[in-house]
């Protein structure tokens, strides 16, 4: 009888840190990001004996033990709340957030961020969101550089960077002699100017372009020529052969047009200006998160450029992430290498702007397993009653 005593023991505390467990997902059933945990038993070591040939050995269990908690990573229902700086994982994949210098990196499903007094972009306990930058002077995503904390200065200037590329795509008519294409460009200085190509229709086919620049916010009427008599040379069925790339002295460097993408037709002109780098001197008045992650920063004219993309890490073992409170996870040996990327990158879902993910958490699974528990604990206790009582009786057995 003390051995069921000691075998009813193991069983009430297997049960007592199972409740919490499931408490402890009843607490979290609103909290945002919140992955729910399941308790996992495995029974102790048996005492066996083994008889005479032929018999099968006699096994006597020793109770049961809270062998692991199971954190299921099954996604969340996301809301979309329009919360600017707000964002959700669909799928797979973690946020990255560290210290300033994007180290002491923790992984994390609430996407509750915001901005810091220095105009960083932070979760709620002030660790840095780490996200991929952009190349100077464009909106492309450099996914080769380490993802580090961003910085939005919001309600301050900004500096202009240079325009160094610019393209014109579209239709160039065969029946027009002369065609002319505006396009923005900005100087070193953050000044917006017109760049503009005449484009001259010398034979079938063959074309040359001029390249002038009005600066417009100097107020400036004339425009100063840069090249003249650049050639562009298309075949019989309107595709480029020659020209297409031309290098451009502009502001102290090289502006590179790219014309390759134009084509010669019979039909009408659909010139327009793409892809053009460079931003003018202006002031910052808002950020926003927007779908795939990216970090959009709106200016003063109203225009929004992407300034980063928030990283996603993803886990070979996701299992093997250890929790740090505060939604945040911390990777371990068991995890195996992560990997790191954007939305929709090497496996990890899609980011959501302006969305959070709610907990997993099942109300009615959870109550389900708390009575389990429950009827658990009680049932060991009972058989301590009973055994109690049978020692009680071969106490009494000597009067």
């Amino acid at each position: 009888m003390i051995k069921a005593l000691y075998t009813s023991i193991t069983g009430m505390n297997a049960t007592q840190n199972a409740l919490s467990v499931t408490s402890n997902n009843i607490a979290n059933a609103q909290t945002v990001g919140y992955k729910k945990q399941k308790a996992v038993f495995d029974d102790l070591l048996y005492n066996n004996t083994i008889g005479s040939k032929d018999t099968n050995p006699k096994s006597i269990g020793n109770g049961v033990k809270l062998s692991d908690t199971y954190t299921d990573y099954s996604g969340g229902s996301i809301t979309l709340t329009g919360g600017k700086t707000q964002a959700a994982i669909e799928g797979n994949g973690f946020f990255m957030v560290g210290d300033k210098q994007g180290g002491n990196t923790q992984y994390t499903r609430k996407g509750t961020f915001g901005i810091s007094g220095d105009y960083y972009l932070t979760n709620s306990e002030g660790q840095y969101v780490l996200t991929y930058p952009t190349k100077a002077g464009t909106e492309e995503i450099d996914y080769s550089a380490a993802p580090r904390p961003i910085q939005v200065p919001m309600g301050t200037a900004v500096g202009g960077i240079r325009t160094d590329k610019a393209t014109i795509q579209g239709n160039l008519p065969r029946d027009q002699d002369q065609i002319t294409q505006d396009l923005p460009v900005y100087d070193q200085e953050g000044n917006t100017l017109t760049m503009r190509v005449d484009i001259t229709k010398v034979a079938d086919g063959q074309y040359t372009y001029k390249v002038s620049v009005r600066n417009d916010s100097k107020k400036e009427t004339n425009f100063t020529d840069l090249v003249n008599n650049n050639s562009l040379t298309f075949n019989s069925l309107g595709e480029i052969t020659q020209g297409g790339t031309g290098t451009i002295p502009f502001n102290g460097g090289n502006l590179t047009l790219d014309l390759s993408h134009l084509t010669n037709y019979p039909t009408e002109k659909t010139l327009a200006p793409k892809d053009i780098t460079g931003r003018p001197a202006t002031t910052v008045k808002d950020c926003m998160i927007s779908d795939g992650g990216y970090v959009m920063v709106r200016y003063k004219d109203g225009s929004m450029r992407a300034a980063g993309q928030l990283a996603v890490a993803m886990f070979p073992n996701e299992g093997g992430l250890m929790k740090m409170g505060n939604g945040n996870y911390a990777a371990t040996a068991s995890t195996g290498v992560p990997t790191f990327g954007g939305s929709n990158q090497n496996g990890a879902g899609t980011v959501r702007g302006g969305a959070t993910e709610g907990s997993n958490v099942d109300l009615s699974t959870e109550f389900v397993d708390l009575m389990l528990y429950q009827r658990g604990f009680q049932g060991n206790a009972k058989v301590i009653k009973v055994a109690d009582d049978v020692l009680n009786e071969v106490v009494n057995l000597i009067r």
